[in-house]
């Protein structure tokens, strides 16, 4: 049996092939890693939000609310009452981001402590993943749950 009568792929082949995998497997996963760290940084800013509202209540001994409007698909942090409210944050949600109807908790209120007097469930679509926060009553916490 000779080596010259056997049909094979050449290592030019073998390289080509290769070199075309890997490109897409780079593709794949950077298109997966964009897309969570979309739904990633949605989370991180309005858990960073949350705390410093909570955390600016205790140092100016202010009370907070937090208002999360459907209709204009928006949450802001606002200082103290009317007439004399001051707007502290106020975020606009993008396309990819949908505060849902069925939420349970429209608005809450810090106190100078940092306390809350309310519980609930805000509801999320990031993505058409749904994203909810959890707040519970009284020390001001809250955690996020990807179902």
């Amino acid at each position: 049996m000779s080596l010259k009568n056997q049909k094979g792929f050449t290592m030019i082949e073998l390289v080509i092939v290769m070199l075309l995998l890997s490109t897409l497997i780079l593709i794949s996963t950077s298109i997966y890693s964009s897309v969570k760290r979309v739904s990633t940084s949605f989370e991180t800013q309005i858990t960073n939000d949350l705390h410093y509202a909570q955390l600016y209540a205790i140092k100016e001994k202010q009370y907070l609310n937090v208002r999360f409007d459907v209709s204009q698909q928006s949450y802001k942090v606002i200082v103290g009452y009317p007439p004399n409210e001051t707007l502290l944050i106020e975020v606009k949600l993008p396309g990819h981001i949908e505060l849902l109807e069925t939420s349970t908790l429209k608005q809450f209120r810090y106190n100078p402590t940092g306390n809350t007097t309310t519980f609930g469930v805000v509801r999320f679509r990031v993505d058409d993943s749904p994203v909810n926060i959890h707040f519970h009553l009284a020390k001001g916490r809250f955690y996020v749950d990807k179902p």
